[in-house]
């Protein structure tokens, strides 16, 4: 399978950790100087976001995929989806997104726009396939 991905932002890509070590900071800070003990609950509550997000982070991956029977997308906010080449109606690349649409009321709207140009141009001139669908360039 061809494959093109992108790296997720520094911020997007950590943000479990991130919250999971505010959770952490909040609970020790609040119970040494409130003195409740109640505060130290944040410390697992960061831990478990931390390890839940450590073994979440290949659903933080973004990546589009494809062979000549179909085409497979990832992204943080539709999660993966699978389409095969069949079932697609409208297949459309423009500068920064990508639209496949399947069906009547199914499909994506990927955004592309953080891909390098030459993973776009690869996925642009991949397969025959494409140009028996309306392939907008």
């Amino acid at each position: 399978m061809n494959k093109i991905e992108k790296t997720p932002h520094f911020l997007r890509g950590n943000m479990p950790y991130f919250l999971g070590g505010f959770y952490v900071l909040m609970g020790i800070a609040a119970y040494f100087s409130i003195g409740d003990s109640f505060y130290l609950s944040y410390l697992p509550l960061g831990i478990i976001a931390a390890v839940v997000g450590y073994f979440r982070r290949e659903n933080r991956k973004e990546f589009i995929k494809w062979d000549s029977k179909k085409i497979v997308l990832q992204d943080q906010i539709n999660g993966k989806k699978s389409y095969s080449w069949t079932a697609v109606d409208d297949f459309i690349i423009s500068e920064e997104n990508l639209l496949i649409k399947s069906g009547p009321a199914d499909g994506v709207y990927f955004e592309i726009r953080e891909f390098s140009q030459t993973d776009i141009a690869k996925l642009r001139s991949a397969y025959p396939e494409f140009t028996n669908l309306k392939h907008s360039a």
